[in-house]
């Protein structure tokens, strides 16, 4: 999209994907990193990449990008935060490469003291300044967040397409529903009731197509592909529909390989044991497959690489805990369920997604916290898409504000009462105290920021790593062409950019469809796409694929996702150049917590690196969702309560 619709309102005309590569794709170049062009990663060969050292200055020192490489941001609050921006990623890798330190003595004081600061305005930090003021109504809370929109990976992109708005996630994506059932399975929060949210949806109905649509996102990627009319594309075969269902009568796979595909949909007996959890957290996925289902399949290893990855593993089952593999609904070791007394819940539960994702439950959060932020509000509607009213955002008076586009750059003690916070704002470096600190970043931050941390601490923030994820999101003016290849969701193999999408439901809102869900109107497909390098040992392995990822400039990524659609949907009567309305690009580079074998229970008698940092360092506590090992939105809502409380008890 072109700057003038990051700024207003727009006709159907004015994010057509002419312009898309008319503003982004043509003279684009390659001088979008500082020593190295976008491509240099991939000339980059096998032996190149084990090299990469965590924590060393990386070939690809990413201090030079610029708006080409991002690429349009869509419409609303949220067009300059689709993902991580050129901004961020500029400013993180200086503060990473220690550009900043030498200023921050030198940092201006803004002459202002809180009762707490926060460092994150994601799920964990709005919840902790909720739960510090609960406690402390009357007290005066700064939350610092260095993206240009509040919500850390619980945002969304916005696109107006004929007439019709639009949204999409731009990471985090849904509540684990019915309610019931999530309480069940313990991936629920009480926020939920706190924030009246509904406790029960209504989802709309297709009209003019009779294909089997699901609910979310996620479901259909493999969990439940009986929820919807699944094609399986391979290159140079065509689409091969509902699969599964034909016993793969369609695909070009060899026997053996279809026999492994339901061998592991059919597995139901894993070995009995009473210390199950720690004995699958002492072993990779791969190592379970092999040694336990018998599963030594290249095909299989490449089919659920990418699923698990996105579904919250961040890399596939060679390098990580085949414990996480659990948490995530893996084949085989989701069967441990049976074990644990709650069954198979794939069988029972789905995801409630609001149209941008959870980044409607964090605007209710936000909405507690400043109630003045969204205009006037009668009803969810309002404060899904009403447009933030920037006045209130950082209003002084306001018992809660929020400081966008402020990269906190160094925190440490004054004395046994003080904390004091450095920030970069801009080209200004200020600096705020505060009685108590909460830092709801990831622990790669933590460790650079926090510049009095014990060794301990240190040791344990050194544990954690991150893989990275890029959410792709494609606009069309219509669907048309997959109601008549009689697909609602697509797999595809061979493919090095994107693996799945699919069309999904909306739920009812305020008696309203906040889409449409016809094949002739417009509608928005969401690509999760992971970056697993198998072979790399997982310290280089996540490395390797952040810099992959970031290597990719918007025009490399456009080209890519043109021609994947054209190839699969060509049949089907597809034609880009008038069936796509418009793509957003969002690079999130520590989406997922990265989580070898050990990483849940510990190893040699040790506690583990979370147990560590939840511990608070003097007047600072920590708060992410990474600490639980898993970034959903429940776990991050549930550190952010604990630090809140930590915080709060302090005198």
């Amino acid at each position: 999209m072109k700057d003038k619709n990051q700024e207003g309102g727009a006709s159907k005309t004015e994010i057509t994907r002419r312009d898309f590569v008319g503003g982004t794709l043509i003279g684009s170049g390659v001088a979008l990193l500082a020593a190295k062009a976008p491509g240099a990663l991939a000339s980059l060969g096998a032996n190149t990449l084990p090299d990469f050292k965590l924590g060393n200055t990386m070939p690809l020192p990413l201090t030079g990008l610029d708006k080409s490489w991002t690429g349009p941001g869509g419409q609303g609050d949220y067009a300059p935060a689709n993902g991580n921006t050129h901004r961020e990623v500029n400013a993180a890798h200086t503060l990473r490469n220690g550009d900043f330190a030498r200023r921050v003595d030198a940092a201006a004081d803004t002459g202002e003291r809180y009762d707490l600061v926060v460092v994150g305005a994601g799920f964990a930090g709005c919840t902790a300044a909720y739960t510090f003021l609960k406690e402390h109504p009357k007290a005066k809370v700064l939350i610092l967040d260095n993206h240009e929109m509040f919500g850390g990976e619980a945002r969304q992109n916005e696109f107006e397409v004929d007439g019709y708005r639009l949204w999409a996630p731009q990471g985090s994506t849904g509540a684990v529903w019915p309610l019931q059932a999530a309480k069940k399975i313990e991936m629920f929060s009480s926020l939920w009731d706190e924030l009246k949210l509904p406790q029960e949806f209504e989802w709309q109905e297709a009209k003019n197509s009779d294909l089997k649509i699901p609910y979310d996102n996620y479901s259909p990627m493999h969990l439940t592909w009986e929820g919807t009319d699944l094609g399986w594309y391979h290159e140079g075969h065509g689409m091969s529909v509902n699969p599964w269902q034909n016993r793969f009568a369609d695909v070009p796979i060899d026997e053996k390989t279809k026999s492994d595909f339901l061998w592991m949909e059919t597995y139901r007996q894993p070995p009995e044991r009473e210390d199950w959890a720690q004995w699958l957290d002492s072993m990779t996925y791969q190592d379970f497959l092999k040694n336990e289902m018998g599963l030594d399949s290249k095909e299989v290893l490449e089919y659920l690489q990418p699923f698990g990855a996105a579904m919250g593993m961040g890399l596939g089952p060679d390098v990580i805990s085949a414990y996480q593999a659990f948490n995530f609904l893996q084949p085989g070791v989701l069967q441990y369920g049976r074990q644990l007394g709650i069954g198979d819940p794939t069988d029972y539960v789905h995801l409630a997604q609001w149209p941008g994702g959870n980044t409607g439950t964090l605007r209710h959060l936000v909405w507690k916290l400043i109630p003045d932020i969204y205009g006037k509000v009668s009803g969810i509607n309002d404060v899904l898409s009403n447009p933030i009213d920037r006045d209130q955002v950082d209003r002084k008076g306001n018992s809660t504000r929020i400081r966008l586009g402020s990269l906190v750059v160094n925190v440490r003690h004054e004395g046994a009462s003080s904390v004091r916070v450095t920030y970069l704002n801009g080209e200004v470096m200020a600096r705020v105290f505060a009685d108590r600190v909460v830092m709801a970043g990831q622990q790669h931050l933590n460790k650079r920021v926090v510049t009095d941390l014990p060794a301990s601490y240190r040791e344990a923030m050194d544990q954690f790593m991150h893989a990275p994820m890029m959410m792709v999101n494609v606009a069309l003016t219509n669907w048309r062409f997959m109601d008549r290849m009689g697909v609602a969701s697509v797999r595809w193999f061979g493919d090095e950019l994107g693996w799945f999408t699919t069309l999904r439901r909306q739920m009812i809102l305020d008696g309203e469809e906040p889409m449409p869900l016809d094949p002739d109107k417009p509608t928005v497909l969401t690509m999760y796409n992971s970056f697993c390098i198998p072979g790399l040992p997982i310290e280089q392995q996540t490395v390797a694929a952040r810099m992959k990822m970031f290597g990719m400039s918007y025009a490399d990524i456009e080209k890519q996702v043109i021609d994947q659609f054209t190839k699969m949907f060509a049949p089907g009567g597809f034609d880009a150049e008038r069936d796509i309305a418009g793509i957003i690009v969002n690079r999130q580079g520590h989406a997922y917590a990265a989580t070898p074998p050990g990483f849940f229970f510990g190893k040699d008698g040790k506690p583990t690196a979370s147990d560590v940092i939840r511990k608070p360092h003097g007047r600072i506590a920590f708060a992410h969702a990474e600490l639980m090992g898993m970034q959903m939105w429940e776990g991050a809502v549930h550190e952010g309560e604990r630090a809140g409380h930590q915080v709060a008890g302090m005198a």
